[in-house]
């Protein structure tokens, strides 16, 4: 099972895409998120990966920088089957809030000649706090992030052999979801900015947490390894810089990806 960071940034990044990934497990693709806009399609090709190849699609929330580019998957699904006689299904899981805001957007801007495939062959699944459910051959624990900005979900991946990885959306864990996140193989965690440029980006007032304030979560959590993403542009430094500051609190396994890298979970 590997993941591909199709994007590492956060909302107004400009020298990287949106946050979403690419999760594969032999033949079995997931997409979490999309991003902002049709990009996601790009890096997709830029893979070699074909939308036929992708059984669904999790969808945190309904920020711009994560669902606006879900409309360009659907619209992809959709040519697929009208142009190239695709017969597979497509499954889109997400809370009720944002399915309803995915669906009706979709609605608004798609026409009937792609809508006219939803709930035949373009399927929508609500998710519910502690959900379990299989998605795209992944089997996922779906749990309320306890997001005070607007209805958030993450999820409890299962690796196999008894080991998971958790995965808790675009802010930082809560303690009402920290046992999803205990002793895990893998622990993802969004980290707006480095520690020292807290007053300059103001992570905290809007929902999110820095690399100093991670390493701390990830080693109270006693997590083995710990992806960091969701950030602020930054330069050429920026992998080193917010490694070093996770590891003075975080012993374990840490990883910064840039975008469209691969790890092998």
């Amino acid at each position: 099972m590997k993941v591909t960071f199709l994007g590492t940034g956060c909302a107004m990044v400009l020298k990287r895409y949106n946050t979403c990934f690419l999760l594969e497990d032999g033949d079995n693709k997931l997409l979490v998120d999309a991003g902002g806009g049709n990009e996601v399609l790009v890096r997709l090709d830029k893979l070699g990966v074909d939308i036929t190849q992708i059984g669904g699609m999790f969808v945190t929330h309904s920020h711009t920088d994560h669902i606006l580019g879900t409309p360009w998957v659907i619209r992809a699904v959709g040519t697929a089957i009208s142009e190239r006689g695709y017969t597979g299904t497509f499954t889109v899981a997400a809370c009720h809030e944002t399915l309803h805001q995915v669906r009706t957007i979709c609605e608004m801007i798609l026409g009937k000649k792609m809508t006219k495939y939803f709930d035949t062959q373009i399927l929508f699944k609500e998710v519910v706090d502690g959900e379990k459910l299989n998605l795209a051959g992944f089997d996922l624990e779906c749990f309320d992030t306890g997001s005070q900005k607007m209805k958030q979900f993450g999820f409890q991946l299962d690796l196999g052999d008894g080991e998971q990885l958790c995965f808790p959306g675009d802010e930082p864990l809560r303690e009402s979801c920290e046992h999803y996140a205990k002793n895990v193989k893998w622990l993802f965690s969004e980290a707006y900015c480095l520690y020292a440029d807290r007053e300059m980006y103001k992570p905290y007032e809007r929902s999110h947490v820095t690399t100093k304030d991670v390493g701390e979560m990830a080693d109270r959590m006693g997590a083995r390894n710990l992806v960091v993403y969701h950030t602020e542009d930054y330069g050429d430094e920026r992998r080193r810089l917010m490694t070093d500051e996770v590891a003075v609190a975080y012993g374990g396994n840490i990883f910064v990806p840039e975008d469209m890298e691969s790890i092998e979970l």
